[in-house]
């Protein structure tokens, strides 16, 4: 439960929201000034991890760590929260596309820039739905973070889209593998759009746009996201 007091929710779940609620109504205000991000998890009971044994594992840890989390309401919140640290403080990321020639495998590696203090956010909605936990949190952006994301809205940086999948097997944490492979997408789109030859390595910032959206079929997880890479460092073949 360590990771789950980092973001300051007790081991109650019900008690977690209620901190969340005593601030009691909000006033209504403009989008542009406030973000509003969805967290999910499934009511019923998951498959035992060792249902799977033998099949083979992604070496790469799950992006969104659901397991800080004892109970669904708790899994869905941190879902939203990392999100909403997405949108707000976004990532930095290290990219280095794979050789055959080489022999060297693809490196993509992403960090959140910042968290936000669970006492600056809103719980403004919850509830079951299709045995799915939903939670809708509300962010005020302040003066100063307002200039920060000013900086991703600008002409240089184009909002794009992008979309990633995975294994639907792996059960729910696939949905993150799935969102992980977007965000690398992401970056792949933005490449072809400003580099006029292969990169050997590139670094930079993506900053996450609401809420990613999420779908099963065929038997994967998919997910569709929309957000701005900020190129940094780019070393290319020239």
């Amino acid at each position: 439960m360590k990771n789950m007091k980092r973001y300051g929710i007790t081991d109650n779940p019900v008690l977690s929201l209620l901190i969340l609620f005593y601030a009691g109504p909000q006033p209504s205000h403009g989008e542009e000034d406030r973000i509003v991000i969805f967290g999910e998890y499934p009511v019923v009971i998951e498959i035992e991890e060792d249902a799977f044994e033998g099949e083979e594992s992604d070496a790469v840890p799950s992006l969104i760590d659901y397991s800080g989390g004892s109970v669904y309401s708790e899994k869905a919140l941190i879902e939203a929260v990392h999100f909403l640290n997405a949108n707000v403080y976004g990532y930095t990321f290290l990219y280095k596309p794979g050789s055959t020639l080489m022999k060297t495998q693809e490196v993509f590696e992403l960090d959140l820039r910042g968290e936000i203090g669970i006492e600056n956010l809103s719980v403004i909605g919850e509830g079951v739905r299709n045995n799915i936990y939903r939670v809708k949190l509300e962010f005020m952006i302040s003066p100063s973070l307002s200039k920060w994301l000013n900086v991703f809205q600008s002409a240089n940086i184009r909002l794009t889209e992008s979309e990633g999948n995975s294994e639907f097997y792996t059960g729910w944490e696939g949905r993150s593998d799935a969102y992980r492979e977007a965000l690398r997408n992401l970056v792949l789109i933005s490449a072809r759009r400003k580099l006029s030859s292969k990169p050997m390595m590139i670094k930079g910032d993506i900053l996450l746009k609401g809420t990613p959206q999420f779908s099963v079929g065929a038997g994967r997880h998919y997910c569709k996201l929309k957000g701005y890479v900020n190129f940094v460092e780019v070393v290319t073949y020239d």
